[in-house]
C-alpha cells in the first residue's frame, strides 16, 4: 500500500503539492503544450491556412525533424537519455557543433520540452511482482483475452490485499464488493472464486451484459442452470459448494416478470442459481410498498464462499445504499411496509474495472456520501466521455476553433458530475489570469494514447490513418462538402465561428482492408458517409463519383505531409500523457479534500505494456 508515496512521481518532487503546483503551472503557461494537446486536430491538418506544422512549432524544431527519421523521433521523445543530451553537469557546450543520430542535434528547447514532459509522468510501473500472481481457475478465464487476464489477475489480487487492508485498520471486515459498470462480470466472477470468495454485487446499466455474465457463470460452475432438470443429490466438485446439497430444480417457464421502468436486482449465490427478481425504481430507492417481491430475495451468507447478486441500473451519481439496500440487509421475511429493519452491519469497498467517463467520478463520491462504504478503488478510461464541470473556457486556445458538435456540446455542459473534481483545480488561477483547469474532448480523447507501446507496425499503421483522414478532409473541402476552415479574425467572441455546427463529419471505425490504399479507403468512407443525413446526398454526387486516378492524385499531391503529420501526432501522444495525470491527480486531489476520508493514493495495478490504463485511484474512510 502507498501511504507513504500518495502519487507515483519521481524523486525530484519533494512532497506532492509541489509536483500538483508544476503540473498545473506547466499545462496552464506553455502554449506549445497547449496546442499539442487541445488546441489541434488531426482531421484539420491539411485544411488549415496558414499551415498547422509550420504554425504551431518553432522553427529549429522543424530544421531538425526534417533530417530525421520518424521512428528516431519517436525514439528522442520515449527513450534517449535526455540527461545527457541537455548536458546536465557537464560544462556548457555548444550545440551547433554536435551531432545526433548522424544528423542535426536536438534544439535546446526540444530537449527542455521532453525533460519537463517526462519529469511531471507520472510513474507507471507496478510494485508487486510476478511471482506473487494467482493464476485465474481455467473456467473463470473462459472468454477473456489475454490483456483482460492480466487485468483480472492483478486486480483481484490488489482488491483482496487491500480488503485485507481495510480489516486491519479498521477492525472490521469488508462485507461485499460492489463492482461498477460490471460489464460480464469478468473482475466480480474472479472475486467470488478460489481462493478470494468474496461477496460480489455488480451495478451494470446493460440487460444484455448481466445476461452474458449469469450464463458464463454456469459455464463456470458458480451457479446452477435454471433451466436443467434436477432431482437428486448433487455432490459438488472442488470448485463448487462444500458437502452435500439438495437440488430441485424444473424446468423455466418464461413467467411474466414486473416490467416497470427502474432497476433490476438478481442474486447469484456461489452455489446455486437463484430466481431474478425486478424492481420498481422507487421502490430500490425509498418506497417499500411490494413486500412479496422482497421476500423472494435471498441474504448472501457472509460466512459460506463467495456470491454474486446482479443490479441493473445506470448510475447517475454516487448514492447507492438504497440502490443496494435490499440485497446487504433485506426486510425480515413477513415485515409490515414501513417496519424499521435492524441495522446491518455490512461494509463495502466498489471497485471499477475501466469506468468510462463519470462513472469513475460517481465511485469516487459513494465513499463520500454512503456510510456503509468503507474503501473505493477505481480505474478509469475513456476520459473523451467525461463532461465538462466548468463549462467554455474562459481563454481561447492558441490555434484551436471550436468547430466540432461534440466538442462545442460537453464544453458547454456544466455538468456538476464533471471534470474537474476537486476544489482545487476550480479554484486554481494561472498566471493567465484564468480561473479553473479545464480539459476540452480534444485533449482528454488524446490521453488513453499509450506512446511507449508503440512499435514500428502500429505506429506506421497510426500514420497512415490519420493521413488518410485528414486527406479525406480536404477532398471534402475541395469539394464545398465541408466549408473551409475560419482563419482566427473570424472567430466569435466565444471562441466559436458561424461554420461551428456544421464543419464535421463522423466516419467511424473501418475495417482493416480500407487501409490497403487510400483508394480502398476512400471507397469504404463514402459508404458509410453517404448514410449521413445531412452530407449524404452530397457524398453521392461529389464523392462517390471519384475516378481511382483522382483519389491517387490527391494523394500524390500531399504525400510530403505525411511525415509532418506522423512529427506533430507523435508529439501529441507524447505530451497527452500530462493529460492523463492531470484528470488522474484531480481525482486524487478530491478525495484528499474530504474530512471523511483518511488516506488516498494512485497506484499502478497492471503492467504497461499490457495495460496502459494501469491507475487505481484508492480512497479509505475514517
Amino acid at each position: 500500500m502507498a501511504f507513504n508515496r500518495p502519487l507515483p512521481i519521481s524523486g525530484a518532487w519533494k512532497d506532492p503539492d509541489a509536483y500538483v503546483e508544476a503540473l498545473l503551472y506547466f499545462s496552464t503557461t506553455s502554449v506549445l503544450f497547449m496546442n499539442l494537446c487541445g488546441g489541434v486536430h488531426m482531421v484539420d491538418f491539411l485544411t488549415r491556412e496558414p499551415d498547422l506544422y509550420t504554425t504551431i512549432l518553432p522553427e529549429d524544431w522543424i530544421s531538425f525533424f526534417e533530417q530525421h527519421d520518424i521512428q528516431d523521433i519517436i525514439r528522442l521523445l520515449l527513450r534517449e537519455d535526455i540527461d545527457h543530451l541537455r548536458g546536465a553537469g557537464e560544462p556548457s557546450v555548444d550545440q551547433s557543433s554536435r551531432a545526433w543520430n548522424g544528423g542535426a542535434f536536438p534544439p535546446q528547447s526540444l530537449l527542455d520540452y521532453i525533460f519537463n514532459i517526462r519529469q511531471l509522468t507520472l510513474q507507471r510501473e507496478m510494485c508487486i511482482s510476478s511471482s506473487e500472481r494467482i493464476e485465474l481457475p481455467k473456467q473463470v478465464a473462459m472468454h477473456m483475452n489475454r490483456k483482460k487476464v492480466h487485468e483480472v489477475e492483478c486486480f483481484s489480487r490488489h482488491v483482496s490485499s487491500l480488503s485485507d487492508t481495510v480489516n486491519k485498520r479498521r477492525g472490521e471486515p469488508v462485507t461485499h464488493i460492489v463492482d461498477f459498470g460490471s460489464g460480464q462480470n469478468y473482475l466480480g466472477r474472479t472475486l467470488a472464486s478460489s481462493p478470494y470468495y468474496k461477496h460480489i454485487i455488480a451495478i451494470e446499466r446493460k440487460h444484455q451484459y448481466i445476461s452474458g455474465a449469469k450464463s458464463m457463470d454456469i459455464r463456470a460452475k458458480l451457479a446452477k442452470n435454471p433451466n436443467a432438470q434436477y432431482s437428486h443429490k448433487e455432490k459438488s466438485s472442488s470448485d463448487g459448494c462444500n458437502g452435500t446439497t439438495e437440488v430441485t430444480v424444473s424446468e423455466t417457464t418464461d413467467t411474466p416478470q414486473p416490467t416497470i421502468e427502474g432497476s433490476h436486482v438478481s442474486d447469484v449465490p456461489f452455489c446455486q442459481m437463484l430466481g431474478e427478481i425486478t424492481l420498481q425504481s422507487d421502490e430500490l430507492l425509498g418506497s417499500r410498498t411490494k413486500s412479496p417481491l422482497r421476500e423472494k430475495l435471498p441474504t448472501p451468507e457472509l460466512r459460506t464462499r463467495g456470491t454474486l447478486s446482479y443490479i441493473e441500473h445506470e448510475i447517475q451519481d454516487g448514492h447507492l445504499e438504497p440502490l443496494i439496500d435490499h440485497i446487504i440487509h433485506p426486510s425480515p421475511l413477513g415485515a409490515a411496509d414501513g417496519e424499521r429493519k435492524e441495522e446491518s452491519d455490512a461494509r463495502l469497498m466498489v471497485v471499477s474495472l475501466h469506468s468510462c467517463g463519470n462513472l469513475v467520478h460517481h465511485g469516487l463520491r459513494s465513499l463520500i456520501v454512503n456510510p456503509s462504504i468503507v474503501a473505493v478503488a477505481m480505474i478509469g478510461c475513456c476520459y473523451n466521455l467525461l463532461t465538462e464541470r466548468l463549462g467554455p473556457n474562459t481563454h481561447e486556445l492558441p490555434i484551436l476553433q471550436s468547430l466540432h458538435p461534440r466538442l462545442e456540446e460537453t464544453g458547454t455542459s456544466y455538468d456538476p458530475h464533471g471534470f474537474p473534481m476537486s476544489k482545487y483545480y476550480e479554484n486554481y488561477r494561472s498566471p493567465g489570469a484564468t480561473t479553473g483547469v479545464k480539459l476540452n474532448i480534444t485533449a482528454r480523447a488524446l490521453a488513453v494514447q499509450a506512446p511507449y507501446n508503440w512499435g514500428f507496425n502500429d505506429s506506421e499503421q497510426s500514420f497512415t490513418r490519420h493521413f488518410f483522414r485528414a486527406l479525406l478532409q480536404r477532398i471534402l473541402v475541395d469539394r464545398n462538402i465541408l466549408p473551409k476552415l475560419p482563419v482566427p479574425e473570424d472567430v466569435l467572441s466565444d471562441g466559436t465561428s458561424p461554420e461551428a455546427s456544421t464543419n464535421s463529419i463522423i466516419i467511424g471505425s473501418l475495417p482493416k482492408a480500407a487501409f490497403k490504399s487510400f483508394t480502398a479507403y476512400i471507397r469504404a468512407a463514402t459508404i458509410k458517409m453517404s448514410r449521413d443525413p445531412v452530407y449524404g446526398s452530397q457524398i453521392q454526387k461529389h464523392i462517390a463519383t471519384l475516378t481511382d486516378e483522382e483519389i491517387h492524385c490527391y494523394e500524390t499531391q500531399y504525400l510530403h505531409a505525411r511525415k509532418r503529420m506522423s512529427v506533430v501526432w507523435s508529439l501529441m501522444a507524447f505530451s497527452a500523457q500530462l493529460v492523463e495525470a492531470i484528470i488522474v491527480v484531480d481525482r486524487w486531489q478530491f478525495l484528499r479534500e474530504q474530512d471523511s476520508v483518511k488516506d488516498c493514493w494512485v497506484q499502478p495495478v497492471f503492467d504497461y505494456s499490457k495495460s496502459p490504463r494501469n491507475l487505481a485511484v484508492i480512497g479509505l474512510r475514517k
